[in-house]
Formats: structure tokens, C-alpha cells, sequence
């Protein structure tokens, strides 16, 4: 049941985030940075350089 003093919205109208309209967004420009591999990803201990 509805709240007092909230109607009940339409079955067929849109609600929330439905809608017949895409956002637009622009790709991220930078680059993704390389994922450290190896021990250095599940150890403690300073990572070196990656080559």
C-alpha cells in the first residue's frame, strides 16, 4: 500500500533511472597504469621497478 499523502505512480511511466536517454560521457584520456605482478602484488615488502 501507498503512504498517506503518496499517490501511487503509473505502471507506465518511467521511474527512477528509466528513460529512453543515454548519458553522454567522455572516454579517460590516460592511459591505465601497468598492475604490479609477482610476489611484489600479495607481499609486504616495497615493490621495485617495473621493467
Amino acid at each position: 500500500m501507498a503512504k498517506a499523502g503518496m499517490r501511487r505512480p503509473g505502471v507506465n511511466e518511467p521511474h527512477g533511472t528509466e528513460s529512453n536517454t543515454k548519458g553522454h560521457y567522455s572516454k579517460n584520456p590516460v592511459e591505465p597504469v601497468p598492475e604490479i605482478q609477482g610476489k611484489a602484488k600479495s607481499g609486504k615488502k616495497k615493490a621495485g621497478k617495473i621493467y
